[in-house]
């Protein structure tokens, strides 16, 4: 399986695609490009929105509206107005960290990682906002937290990037995070592991920056299928309704469509 072009605009750091089944619109964002974009696939369709903080991830939260991490924090976005609105700060005081991906739980709550901007990356934390708006702590002593999923309401999966592995956690609904269930060993493949996304029987779609390619592993780690991507930077992936994956990418100077938005057709 191959990806192709999707979208015409490159962004630096293209991530973070999520699927908004009641709008049938794509989201997907760019971090240093402070951009929100979304596109259509009936029509082809995309638009965009700049913003006044570094975005981190995001979420469909209804019509016109999403939830976002960002440098502040956790904060809420109507696209009518383009203006986010901040819920709860973590680690706003902080100008040298920056949230990175995330995802909303079972239990409609979001969670993100915060992370150094700059090297070392030592001290990257895994947060949760309560449903009372407060902020716990799920994980510390990080590198660069990225792809998350939950393939049962009470287990959870998360990869922190350098350490090439993909850990399942014990997930209460309330509490701190579980122990942890399992771990998979992604180092024998090129690249690191970035973003994710999970099919309905659990298996890990994972993007490997570096790799040119998508990963699908069975919940154990054995290698199911490849979707080769024809640029280095695979940053994150989505399904789609029909069984198409997006996968967000990130922009090099020797290749020309890197920073753009693909497409792997009918691969579910």
């Amino acid at each position: 399986m191959r990806a192709e072009p999707a979208d015409s605009h490159r962004l630096t750091l293209g991530e973070g695609p999520r699927w908004d089944a009641d709008a049938q619109r794509l989201y997907w964002l760019g971090i240093p490009d402070h951009e929100i974009r979304w596109l259509d696939p009936a029509t082809g369709r995309t638009d965009g929105l700049r913003l006044d903080v570094t975005p981190g991830c995001l979420a469909p939260a209804g019509p016109d509206r999403l939830l976002l991490a960002t440098e502040r924090g956790f904060e809420n976005l109507d696209l009518a107005t383009g203006t986010p609105e901040l819920a709860t700060p973590v680690e706003a005081e902080d100008a040298g960290r920056r949230m990175n991906d995330g995802a909303v739980d079972p239990f409609g709550r979001m969670v993100a990682g915060t992370m150094q901007r700059a090297e070392p990356r030592t001290d990257g934390r895994l947060y949760r906002r309560e449903s009372d708006g407060t902020v716990r702590q799920l994980l510390g002593g990080l590198a660069i937290p990225n792809g998350l999923g939950w393939p049962e309401p009470d287990r959870f999966w998360h990869i922190d990037s350098p350490s090439h592995r993909a850990t399942l956690y014990e997930y209460p609904e309330h509490g701190p995070l579980g122990a942890t269930v399992r771990t998979l060993d992604l180092s024998q493949y090129q690249g690191e592991p970035d973003g994710l996304a999970l099919d309905p029987e659990g298996n890990l779609w994972i993007a490997f920056w570096g790799g040119h390619a998508v990963h699908c592993f069975s919940p154990t780690g054995t290698l199911l299928a490849t979707v080769e991507v024809p640029v280095p930077r695979a940053t994150a992936c989505a399904f789609d309704g029909s069984g198409n994956l997006w996968i967000t990418t990130a922009a090099t100077a020797v290749h020309p469509d890197s920073g753009r938005l693909f497409r792997a057709d009918g691969v579910r």
